[in-house]
């Protein structure tokens, strides 16, 4: 799925993160030679690094852990029931910031454009990274953060703002008080996997674009769409995306769904290495892109298995949220007749059932048996397994 030289690049990350104790006892009990990793089919000999590993490093070695590197810049990642921190060097932020204009570019902000960025600067850095990469494309940039919707319409309106990226519930609220912008980025939370949210957010921002855009702070960015709205392309200068089975760690084909495993291609600080992100994707080959054709489209924390397809409840969240009559709480009920297993889904609110079925049937890969809509939900656990 990727090329030779994007190969060269990995193998170079690969030279420099063996540099750290924490990948060099991993790679040695394994029994995996990083010299050696000179195709796409050795890189996935490579083990998986994880969120608990991580946390388990940080617990040895506090507070920095031993990825540390002497850095221009640390911020905070939520991991596990805490933070966890995350170094970037001046040659990490100097790069983040080129590869995110590369982005910002492609989605349509040229240099010279206002933009207001309402990602917070403070403990997470986020507002930080885009604000260097907006000064980079030679944007004017608005460091709003994420605080008063009524505000950030009015300097979007006063300032005649041409574009605007941050939090897309957010970007409803700033459009409902009155802020129009040309450009919208959304990232931070379900997007564009959400039916009919992109369509929400540019009528109310009364946008000509709205894209999305993927990555976690220790990764960011991971990929990202372009004007075209067309999917979220992997941005393989900076990270490589698998897809792979959560159970197995097999890596999955093209159009397979599945947990979405990144690597790092050019860090100093903090560089991962195949890290398990827990979300749920796809991936398809385009030409030379490598696309994630429907966004983030859930977790992969809790699953199970109905007629032999996995099922992945965190991923119904972004079906029902398109529906305004939805609260968003659900149920799923797993019953047996025989050798033949029974979905039912139970959604609190009104919705249109035929509807519903269909976009969760999409969603799913696989139609529920029974869609139930009650006015209130009674209290118990979210997945009910009546099969064992």
């Amino acid at each position: 799925m990727y090329d030779s030289a994007t190969l060269h690049a990995v193998q170079q990350q690969l030279a420099r993160a063996t540099g750290f104790d924490f990948y060099e006892t991993r790679l040695a009990e394994a029994d995996v030679d990083p010299t050696a990793i000179d195709s796409w089919e050795a890189f996935r000999e490579l083990p998986f690094t994880t969120g608990p590993a991580l946390e388990a490093d940080l617990e040895e070695e506090p507070p920095t852990g031993s990825l540390y590197e002497e850095s221009a810049m640390v911020t905070f990642s939520p991991m596990g029931e805490g933070l966890a921190p995350v170094f970037d060097t001046r040659e990490d932020l100097e790069h983040q910031a080129s590869v995110n204009a590369d982005v910002f570019e492609r989605v349509g902000i040229e240099s010279g454009d206002r933009v207001v960025n309402t990602f917070g600067y403070q403990l997470f850095g986020t507002g930080y990274v885009i604000h260097r990469a907006l000064e980079d494309l030679g944007a004017e940039v608005f460091p709003l953060g994420p605080g008063d919707s009524e505000q950030a319409a009015d300097v979007i309106t006063e300032y005649d703002v041409d574009a605007l990226i941050g939090n897309p519930s957010f970007a409803l609220k700033i459009g409902d008080a009155g802020g129009q912008v040309d450009t919208f980025v959304g990232a931070g939370e379900p997007f564009t996997s959400v039916p009919g949210r992109r369509a929400a957010v540019k009528e109310a921002l009364d946008a000509s674009t709205a894209t999305d855009y993927f990555g976690t702070r220790h990764i960011m960015p991971v990929a990202a769409e372009t004007d075209a709205e067309d999917g979220l392309h992997v941005v393989d200068d900076y990270a490589i995306v698998e897809i792979i089975d959560p159970d197995t760690g097999e890596v999955l084909g093209e159009g397979e769904r599945g947990e979405v495993v990144v690597t790092h291609v050019k860090k100093e600080g903090l560089p991962l290495i195949r890290y398990r992100t827990g979300d749920l994707a796809e991936l398809e080959q385009r030409g030379d892109a490598v696309v994630m054709p429907d966004g983030v489209i859930g977790r992969t924390d809790e699953r199970l298995k109905v007629k032999g397809v996995k099922v992945y409840p965190e991923s119904i969240e972004t079906v029902l949220a398109a529906f305004d009559g939805l609260t968003g709480e659900y149920r799923i009920e797993v019953d047996q007749n025989g050798s033949t297993d029974h979905l039912t889904i139970v959604c609190e609110g009104a919705a249109d059932e035929d509807d519903l079925t269909s976009e969760l049937g999409d969603r799913l890969l696989i139609t529920p048996d029974t869609v139930e809509l009650v006015e209130k939900l009674k209290p118990g656990d979210s997945i009910v397994d009546n099969r064992y």
